[in-house]
């Protein structure tokens, strides 16, 4: 069963002084809440983040895997805005870095991906159709990820945050047994190297994006062996690394008449 969005929690209802049609009045509208949540891996605080009050145990798995800290997870406790993860941990790292978008990044490098796992130019229109969430058409606000499996969509996210809706899925995955390796992510923010890297530390080998990305994303892309689909349009994309996994891509002149 797919992830559910349960978004009460998320956010709440504000008034605004606002101006429209050459006058001002007053106003309400939904708006998101952010609240510092604490990861620990094994008693140990390891980082801070700013993410949205749902999804605690999604959220703290998948931090542990997408940033290279282990490779399964043992158990998830929450208390209030703790998130206690307890897994076999692979990787001890320094410190962490704040990444370009604001997330907390372990730095770790991350693997070689060799699945098989390929998609067409539907699939790709299909999964970007899928990632307009709740939370994000109630308070514009809002980040969010999906995750596909087989053309099926497994798990969706929203966060205020991109990277942390990037953790959730991939912390549903992990905590449901799908296999990372047979699955396509689906976001709707910018790809840098920071977020690149969370997608190869779960294994999976493609990457969707409405956005753009950066060269440092694109050339750990390369080295990965991941596939990067970055500014997916109506009835456009582009295709900055390992093209072979798209359907098509590899022929010259490929889709024209």
């Amino acid at each position: 069963m797919a992830i559910r969005e349960s978004i009460d929690t998320a956010y709440s209802t504000s008034t605004a002084r606002s101006f429209s049609s050459g006058r001002f009045e007053e106003s309400s509208g939904d708006v998101c809440i952010e609240e510092i949540v604490r990861i620990h891996l094994n008693d140990r605080l390891l980082t801070s983040l700013v993410a949205s009050p749902m999804q605690y145990r999604e959220l703290g798995a998948g931090f542990v895997i997408s940033e290279g800290l282990a490779q399964r997870i043992d158990d998830v406790q929450v208390d209030g805005n703790d998130v206690h993860v307890f897994a076999a941990q692979t990787a001890q790292p320094e410190t962490f870095i704040t990444e370009s978008g604001g997330g907390a990044s372990a730095g770790i490098i991350g693997r070689r991906i060799t699945s098989p796992v390929s998609i067409d130019a539907e699939g790709i229109f299909t999964v970007i159709s899928s990632i307009v969430s709740t939370l994000w058409e109630k308070t514009g606000g809002a980040h969010c990820s999906v995750l596909f499996s087989n053309n099926d969509l497994l798990a969706k996210s929203s966060d205020i945050g991109r990277h942390n809706t990037v953790d959730k899925v991939i912390g549903w995955a992990v905590l449901n047994g799908a296999d990372l390796s047979s699955c396509v992510l689906g976001c709707t923010g910018r790809q840098p190297a920071g977020m690149v890297r969370k997608a190869v530390h779960a294994g999976i080998p493609i990457v969707i994006s409405k956005a753009a990305t950066t060269r440092e994303g694109i050339d750990l892309a390369h080295k990965s062996g991941l596939t990067l689909i970055c500014r997916v349009k109506k009835d456009s994309f582009r295709i900055y690394s390992h093209p072979q996994r798209v359907q098509g891509a590899d022929e010259p002149n490929a889709g024209s008449t």
